[in-house]
């Protein structure tokens, strides 16, 4: 097996027997160890205990409530957080069961795990499109980078204890689904990086754990909670307009770690090749 040195969680449905035969058959191909979390169904969580997950701030924030199928990813996305919390590792790699690891993760993975203690989020699969600043090189080929948008998506991301142990903390009861809460970066304080180019994609079947084609409406929307969204986007933009540049400077400092009392790195656009280099 590849020594990739962080743990692999894929998060399945238990019942969703194709899924994970599809994810075993992939994960072997590339010689890599895993372990399933069983995933949530968000419709059998009992209406009491649903009540208790969900808060009623949502309504501040955005125009339908949680579905039951994105209060089920969170959920599961949080059973792969406790079971981090609950270890002694330093960062787990964390997939949902339509996520599909390209070769060059063999190269990557172990490159990332080398970098214990200078992260808390690496997402490993993230939207074409989007306007991204280059934070750290970690190999010829791929590199760190850091983006103020939130919809990257949750389908494959390195997590460290301490980011994980911070998203259980305030996850519920849950305002957000799960990829917009782990890239509320402004909010939670934590350095959400993303690496380019991706390693992970989608497989093309529909994920079991994914959200509804219809969104479900608010019973009674008040003009009130209307007005409050519109604050609460611009506040939101605000928001990250003012902290970026301190974020970006941030993230990098914290990746070079110890590497500014070398001569060679330029702290403006790290190159922790050497660092990540695992021959």
């Amino acid at each position: 097996m590849c020594p990739v040195m962080l743990p692999i969680y894929v998060i399945s449905l238990k019942a969703s027997k194709n899924r994970r035969r599809a994810m075993t058959e992939r994960m072997a191909e590339l010689g890599l160890d895993f372990s399933f979390i069983d995933a949530v169904v968000g419709k059998d969580i009992p209406a009491d205990r649903k009540s208790r997950l969900l808060s009623e701030k949502r309504r501040l924030h955005l125009g339908a409530p949680l579905s039951d199928g994105a209060l089920g990813c969170l959920m599961s996305h949080r059973r792969a957080w406790e079971r981090i919390r609950d270890t002694d590792v330093d960062a787990a790699i964390i997939l949902e069961d339509d996520a599909d690891l390209a070769p060059e993760a063999l190269d990557v993975l172990p490159r990332i795990a080398s970098l214990k203690g200078r992260f808390d989020l690496i997402n490993l699969h993230h939207t074409s499109g989007r306007p991204l600043v280059d934070a750290a090189r970690i190999s010829a080929t791929h590199a760190l980078s850091i983006t103020r948008y939130v919809s990257i998506g949750a389908i494959g991301y390195v997590v460290s204890r301490s980011a994980a142990k911070k998203l259980l903390g305030v996850s519920v009861p849950g305002i957000f689904e799960v990829d917009v809460l782990m890239n509320r970066w402004w909010e939670h304080g934590l350095k959400t990086l993303v690496l380019t180019p991706s390693i992970v994609s989608e497989d093309g079947h529909d994920s079991t754990i994914g959200y509804p084609g219809v969104k479900p409406k608010w019973e009674r929307d008040r003009l009130g909670n209307r007005i409050a969204r519109d604050l609460n986007r611009k506040r939101d933009s605000l928001a990250k307009r003012l902290a970026f540049s301190a974020m970006v400077r941030s993230a990098k400092l914290r990746l070079a770690g110890d590497a500014p009392r070398r001569a060679s790195i330029d702290l403006q656009n790290p190159d922790l090749t050497w660092l990540t280099e695992t021959n």
